[in-house]
């Protein structure tokens, strides 16, 4: 009777242990899918706000000017009327309102002047 005893607890603790790690590799995907999703968001809320700042200078009218800071992780392109962030393996687009736009330079972690220019916005360094 001792013996069955055992292994009735050896067959539960068994069943116990593998739930423990399907839990703990269930909650492991779930995080890096979680965080994935997170990166994603940050990419895509740094490419709004260029594209806001962008689309805001260009409306204004000549002369008109905005400084924004570019996260220190992140890239800054832009390919005709769309503005693309990239950073921590993520990419973030916006669409712009023109295409009249030279980018000059854009360092991670520095800050960007936007300036219109007769009708052309440019971004360089501040």
């Amino acid at each position: 009777m001792r013996g069955q005893v055992s292994f009735e607890f050896f067959v539960a603790f068994s069943f116990l242990i593998l739930f423990f790690l399907a839990s703990v590799m269930i909650y492991d995907h779930e995080n890096r899918s979680s965080q994935a999703f997170l990166s994603r968001m940050r990419a895509q809320a740094v490419a709004s706000d260029f594209s806001r700042a962008i689309n805001g200078v260009y409306q204004c009218g000549s002369g008109c000017s905005y400084v924004i800071q570019l996260r220190q992780d992140y890239s800054l392109k832009i390919y005709g009327k769309v503005v693309e962030v990239a950073g921590n393996l993520q990419v973030g687009q916006a669409p712009l309102v023109t295409d009249r736009i030279e980018l000059h330079s854009a360092t991670p972690g520095a800050y960007i002047r936007i300036v219109n220019n007769n009708g052309v916005v440019e971004l360089h360094d501040a």
